[in-house]
């Protein structure tokens, strides 16, 4: 659910920093819900944004084959009816309103069987311990009808190349800071020192391309610093955190205090 709350809020600091979000918006399976869904929608973004059920519609062949899943039961869009693996019909008896931990508010459809005398599947279907008590389904239309264009989106070309791109623009940044500068764990305590302490990392990051940029365009004389790259190593002490570039024949020091409070 962290990472659920999340995306809201991230693609609105996006919209005042830039004044509109991307047309593509790439995300992992802890994104994929509905409220995330219908926001994109509204914004006109594209959602390429797995759900939780993605990897088991692509790969889980025992989860695709399995007769009792509710999400494999045929749906008669005309009657508004579901059919069990039996034939029995399920028809809609109600609906209700469910909100969830973050306050956004679902339409769920409620079905119930017309017949379920003589059910040769009943221990599997149903779970209630009156043998005449009919067979209920949940269904939630808008979240399956954004699941399944998340699907069509997720197989598509432009998918994957995206994703290519995101694995290069992102993920790289992360493993760059934390396994050679060195930066795997915050020192500072507190929300507004962690944020702080977090964009000063980024500070040393950015540092570092733009010198290598540099070094790059203005093939300097020292071409073993050159090759080599400046390497940037966070290193806490007491209420200070130091970035140090500590190569022979050229040094790049950048301190950072951070006075208790």
């Amino acid at each position: 659910m962290v990472y659920t709350a999340c995306a809201i809020p991230r693609c609105e600091h996006v919209k005042e920093r830039i004044g509109h979000l991307p047309a593509s918006f790439v995300a992992d399976a802890g994104y994929g819900s509905e409220e995330n869904y219908a926001y994109l929608e509204r914004e006109g973004a594209d959602a390429y944004v797995k759900h939780n059920e993605f990897f088991r519609e692509c790969r889980n062949e025992k989860w695709l084959d399995d007769e009792m899943m509710v999400a494999n039961w045929a749906h008669d869009e005309n009657s508004d009816k579901h059919a069990c693996p039996e034939g029995r019909t399920l028809a809609f008896c109600g609906e209700s309103r469910r909100v969830s931990d973050l306050g956004y508010e679902s339409a769920v459809r409620t079905y119930e069987c017309e017949d379920c005398s003589g059910r040769s599947r009943r221990a599997r279907c149903s779970k209630s311990a009156d043998p005449d008590s009919p067979k209920r389904i949940q269904v939630n239309p808008t979240s399956n009808a954004f699941k399944s264009r998340a699907g069509e989106m997720l197989r598509t070309d432009i998918r994957s190349a995206l994703q290519k791109r995101r694995s290069v623009d992102v993920e790289t940044v992360f493993g760059d800071i934390k396994r050679n500068l060195g930066f795997t764990r915050f020192t500072l305590r507190g929300l507004e020192k962690v944020t702080l302490e977090w964009r000063l990392v980024a500070a040393g990051h950015n540092i570092r391309k733009l010198f290598l940029a540099e070094c790059e365009k203005g093939k300097m004389a020292a071409g073993a610093m050159a090759q080599a790259g400046p390497s940037l190593l966070f290193r806490s002490k007491p209420h200070r955190l130091s970035a140090l570039d500590a190569r022979k024949g050229g040094c790049i020091e950048i301190t950072f205090d951070t006075a208790p409070s």
